[in-house]
């Protein structure tokens, strides 16, 4: 019984932190590292992972924010110091499905997000956009609406 009893207690001070860490906007200030793996999470979800290429100078990028927390922040998205975007796989502000190297653009959203974050961010280290109303105009979709970019980074002094 005194088992469960932890157990129990460990979860509602989870969840409180969970909660708090939400309204306060904690959980889109973390700053989690896994170099091992290459990847990384920054704001809502910034991953960088080995490209699904066999060419070890590349590897992908993914950005996703949302406003499920009553706000989009537009998210910022970095290549590793002295690389560069070569590519931009996948871009979408409006409602896109999937995830990072799945994702697939949704129904509503609007429809030059991609040709618009090229222009902005290929051939840069990182890549900041403004507010995504303010570059891509309304998105016309109602309930949660995501901005998401995959791209490729590539290595610029292979070592």
């Amino acid at each position: 019984m005194g088992t469960l009893h932890c157990r129990r207690l460990h979860g509602l001070i989870l969840l409180l932190v969970l909660f708090l860490s939400s309204v306060c906007s904690l959980a889109t200030m973390m700053d989690v590292s896994l170099h091992g793996h290459r990847k990384r999470v920054l704001s809502d979800s910034n991953i960088h992972s080995p490209s699904s290429n066999s060419n070890p100078d590349e590897y992908t990028v993914c950005a996703d924010s949302s406003n499920a927390s009553g706000k989009l922040l537009p998210p910022d998205f970095d290549c590793d110091k002295g690389d560069v975007i070569s590519e931009i796989k996948f871009a979408d502000y409006g409602q896109p499905s999937g995830a990072c190297g799945t994702y697939k653009r949704g129904k509503c959203g609007a429809r030059n997000t991609l040709n618009i974050i090229k222009k902005k961010c290929l051939g840069k280290t990182k890549c900041e956009l403004p507010a995504p109303d303010k570059i891509f105009g309304p998105t016309h979709c109602k309930g949660t609406i995501r901005y998401v970019v995959e791209v490729t980074c590539k290595k610029t002094q292979v070592s």
